[in-house]
């Protein structure tokens, strides 16, 4: 009798033992699901930065202009992040991963309209039609707008999802799945930095670029459309308000976001604009010098045939840099 109690109890065991691994396995799907959508993503999100730059860059756009392309972008991002959470609370994680990654599809699919030809008088053209520079800047500021709430959209998946397959008791555990999951996110970034820098210098061009980035987005969003419950992150109980996100009661989250205002603007004022003009901007002593072709002048000039000289491809840009190629930009970026 002894004997077979044991055997029903190791019974029982084993049978607990396999229904919490498979509820294990079903709790980790979707963390599975979305850092994959999320990190394909981010490559995208990298390479879009280095698309818009160096093409604006070939087309005699100067590093100001360049800057007021991603002022809605980085503005977008801020107001996304302070309602993407209410909104993911009450319609739960895959409406806003999806939407994120639909949003960035029509980003990559309005650049198309960005003509990658300069006509004689040095404009650019929108939709085949010529255009000022002033017009595309407009035009390419608020197609980053759309680039800018994705990104904020898709990255709420991301990050929630760690704390919603981890139980509270294991924070430890927490900390280790963020930290992973960022590193991927940062590295896979800066490989979307060289994959958009390479298709659009070596790679194709600048529609190949675009083709290579909406294939991406679409893969990601066949992954979350097809592994992810619509019921996922929703708030079980009341959802949060506008007037719960600005959170005075706890001091070290506001000082913390103080923080993170100024380390952001850091980073941005030498990393996002002026670095990779200085890498791409030839020296000045390249300029002027004597050319009978191309071949003659170094990375970031041609010959002028009527001055037999090299020339500055982008005089808005100035000189003064090291001349890189676009790969080689994108590559130390």
């Amino acid at each position: 009798a002894r004997q077979a109690s044991k055997g029903h109890a190791g019974r029982m065991a084993g049978r607990h033992g396999e229904a919490g691994m498979a509820s294990s396995r079903r709790a980790l799907l979707p963390f599975a699901v979305i850092s994959c959508s999320y990190l394909l993503f981010t490559v995208t999100d990298g390479a879009l930065r280095m698309i818009v730059l160096l093409h604006a860059y070939s087309l005699n756009f100067s590093a100001m202009d360049v800057a007021v392309m991603f002022v809605l972008y980085e503005l977008a991002g801020v107001f996304t992040n302070l309602l993407a959470g209410v909104a993911g609370a009450r319609w739960g994680i895959r409406a806003t991963l999806v939407t994120g990654l639909l949003l960035q599809l029509l980003t990559y699919g309005l650049l198309y309209g960005w003509g990658w030809q300069e006509d004689l008088a040095g404009e650019t053209r929108l939709f085949g039609h010529t255009a000022t520079k002033q017009q595309a800047i407009v035009y390419i500021t608020i197609v980053q707008m759309f680039g800018g709430v994705a990104k904020d959209l898709t990255k709420l998946g991301g990050k929630t999802v760690t704390k919603l397959v981890t139980p509270d008791e294991k924070n430890t555990q927490l900390f280790k799945i963020v930290s992973l999951l960022t590193g991927w996110k940062n590295s896979l970034k800066g490989v979307g930095y060289f994959l958009g820098s390479a298709l659009l210098g070596d790679g194709g061009g600048y529609p190949v670029a675009l083709g290579v980035m909406l294939a991406l987005v679409g893969a990601a969003l066949v992954v979350a459309l097809a592994g992810l419950d619509g019921q996922l992150g929703t708030a079980a109980k009341k959802n949060a308000s506008l007037r719960d996100v600005f959170d005075t009661r706890n001091p070290n989250l506001n000082w913390l976001s103080l923080a993170r205002l100024f380390l952001f603007a850091s980073r941005d004022f030498w990393f996002e604009v002026p670095l990779p003009f200085f890498l791409r901007t030839p020296p000045c002593a390249a300029i002027g010098r004597p050319c009978a072709d191309d071949s003659d002048c170094g990375s970031g000039t041609a010959c002028d045939a009527e001055a037999g000289a090299c020339a500055n491809l982008n005089p808005g840009g100035g000189c003064g840099g090291l001349g890189w190629s676009r790969t080689q930009v994108g590559a130390l970026l």
